[in-house]
């Protein structure tokens, strides 16, 4: 659950603000920063990314302790885990007593293992997840989630509100990344159907962009409908209105897949979801919300 508090403390001073990582996303973070009147450090792999952010005002530094040492608020956009802490581990020393926000996308399990390696070396650890892509930094629309250390957040928030909405979900360093997690693979699933759908119209010289518009009034008619789930399994209690039972929903899904292949189209994307409405219809929960599928997918 989100939770929204008011900082203990705000003690960062304005300016002092380093970026470890030039990549988009990086750099769109910088470039907001500075936007707002912040004075920044950035450091990067490729030195040659930094030549547009000096140009632009930032103080370079050229290895990542000269950088951490430079800041009392240290933001982490690397590529992935591996080289957080490939470059975070050798200045352990240089980040304690400082906070760390790392916004570099990683999985639950790794985001806590970072939270309990700075943990063990005094350092002040947030951990964070975007919810935008580069261009949407600092825009209406960008959602910064983010887990870990409480005071962290209360010192960090007013800087980390100038990036885009934010929001704390608790001490569980590996929240922020949880939900953006999950966020993101309805993301993926939903475009996978959007590129199905235009897979399959496609076959009979239907445009691409008219079915993308077909698909952007069909699903966003539907989106609500994601309260109601939400609220059925929430109380796991799944009886079916009319037209949302296992039994209703298996042939109709088959027929879709047939049509798929008709047309000479993979039926990749759906047949995991008609394999698990098969089981529940073979265990007797035929007459069920078709939601309940749900409590298929724990992994015993």
């Amino acid at each position: 659950m989100t939770h929204h508090r008011t900082p203990k403390e705000t003690t960062m001073p304005k300016g002092t603000i380093t970026i470890l990582g030039l990549g988009a996303m990086g750099s769109a973070v910088a470039d907001r920063l500075r936007a707002t009147g912040h004075d920044t450090t950035v450091w990067n792999r490729t030195p040659a990314k930094t030549a547009p952010h000096r140009a632009a005002g930032s103080n370079v530094a050229s290895t990542v302790a000269e950088a951490a040492n430079a800041s009392d608020l240290v933001l982490v956009v690397l590529l992935d885990h591996a080289s957080v802490r490939e470059h975070l581990e050798p200045v352990a020393a240089d980040l304690k007593h400082r906070v760390v926000v790392n916004l570099t996308t990683t999985t639950p399990n790794e985001a806590r293992s970072t939270a309990a390696w700075a943990a063990a070396h005094g350092i002040t650890y947030l951990d964070g997840a975007i919810m935008a892509v580069p261009d949407m930094i600092g825009r209406p629309g960008a959602r910064l989630l983010y887990s870990g250390d409480e005071n962290a957040y209360a010192i960090a928030r007013p800087v980390l509100e100038t990036l885009g909405t934010a929001e704390y979900e608790g001490t569980d360093a590996g929240l922020a990344s949880l939900k953006d997690m999950a966020l993101l693979a309805a993301m993926y699933q939903m475009f996978g159907g959007v590129l199905h759908a235009i897979a399959m119209m496609r076959t009979v010289g239907a445009a691409p962009t008219d079915t993308a518009r077909d698909l952007v009034d069909w699903l966003g008619a539907l989106i609500p409908i994601a309260a109601d789930f939400g609220a059925d399994v929430e109380k796991r209690e799944y009886a079916a209105p009319p037209g949302q039972s296992v039994d209703f929903t298996r042939p109709a899904l088959a027929s879709i897949i047939t049509a798929s292949r008709e047309q000479g189209i993979s039926a990749d994307f759906l047949e995991p979801v008609k394999k698990h409405l098969d089981e529940l219809a073979a265990t007797g929960r035929g007459g069920a919300e078709w939601a309940s599928v749900v409590e298929q997918l724990t992994i015993e």
